[in-house]
């Protein structure tokens, strides 16, 4: 593989709705679209921080990117692999970065050898993944295709949760509720509110629990508990996993970092039985396609967190899914597939 040029530009897109969670609201999204030219392809990735999870910041990523840039030796013909160490090496450190150069030479690789990333990284991958509905503000129950829905708990007062909780129940008794607190409660808080959903169809509990330990989760061990956030402040999760405390990892690919991370966290999860949910971390529709395809690759049947309509109108390559579709087709998808 030699590479003729790394271009990438910064862009800036207004979310549809401001979306809010537990701990903060973002309204804008700020990222870079790095292009990765071998002639005659142009592989494509995202690079898509997210305030209260990514740690590094833009100059940092520029900074970093150059380093890259400057570390190829134009039209120097690479391995494929010899390129994803190079990765490795220059932007482990900031994953949002990580994540979109792999994404650009995986993209790259899938076009030669025609073959989706999905593919590449598991020959027996799923043609197909199923999505989640993400329930927003004032949607109508009765237009919701999944049968898995995520909802904010802690953002409205939680009588008002209860209420709309009950009615999704009473619609579809089948469906399965993701309840998100982003760490709202206390142990005891959530001990209570545990009591008043227990009669609810309920997958899990996402980050329940301010600051948790294994203390606190041994207390609560019953209970189908998930991570997301808690993965990216330090090493505990591997603790967690190990002694059976969790039940679900929520992973954001596009901030987690390059995709040999990715792997080893889903091996991690595989060997102690832990669900892995892949979920957006608001990246746009490069990030968004680069996401779907480690979805595809994990080739299990869970829904997945990934439909990016709920957050924007403008893409910067329209999505291969509409907004309103449960599932995406990957048949006949080269490299990223957009």
């Amino acid at each position: 593989m030699k590479i003729k040029n790394i271009e990438y530009d910064k862009y800036q897109i207004q979310l549809k709705n401001v979306f809010k969670n537990h701990k903060r609201e973002y309204s804008l999204k700020e990222g870079f679209i790095i292009n990765i030219i071998s002639q005659p392809f142009v592989g494509r990735g995202e690079v898509a921080p997210l305030d209260g999870f990514s740690k590094e910041n833009f100059q940092e990523i520029i900074w970093t990117l150059e380093a890259f840039i400057e570390s190829i030796e134009l039209s120097t013909e690479y391995t494929f692999n010899e390129l994803l160490n190079l990765a490795e090496i220059h932007c482990s450190e900031i994953p949002s970065l990580h994540f979109a150069i792999d994404t650009a030479l995986y993209d790259i690789e899938g076009q030669t050898r025609n073959l989706s990333i999905s593919k590449i990284l598991n020959p027996q991958c799923k043609n197909e993944i199923n999505l989640s509905n993400l329930y927003t503000v004032n949607e109508k129950i009765k237009n919701i295709k999944s049968n898995y829905i995520k909802y904010k708990l802690g953002v409205n007062d939680f009588y008002h949760d209860i209420k709309i909780l009950n009615s999704i129940n009473e619609h579809n008794q089948s469906i399965k509720l993701r309840l998100d607190a982003n760490q709202a409660y206390t142990l005891e808080e959530f001990q209570n509110i545990y009591k008043q959903l227990s009669h609810l169809n309920i997958e899990y509990f996402e980050e329940p629990i301010k600051k948790p330990n294994k203390y606190k989760l041994e207390k609560i061990k019953d209970i189908n508990i998930a991570i997301d956030e808690s993965i990216y402040m330090n090493n505990d999760y591997c603790q967690w996993i190990e002694m059976g405390l969790i039940n679900t990892v929520i992973i954001k690919p596009s901030i987690w970092g390059g995709f040999k991370k990715f792997n080893s966290l889903i091996k991690q999860c595989e060997q102690h039985n832990v669900n892995i949910v892949l979920s957006s971390a608001l990246e746009n529709s490069i990030g968004n396609m680069a996401t779907i395809q480690l979805a595809a690759a994990l080739d299990n049947q869970i829904s997945h967190g990934l439909n990016i309509h709920y957050f924007y109108d403008y893409f910067i390559s329209q999505p291969i899914y509409k907004n309103n579709q449960s599932n995406i087709n990957l048949d006949h998808i080269n490299g990223l597939g957009i």
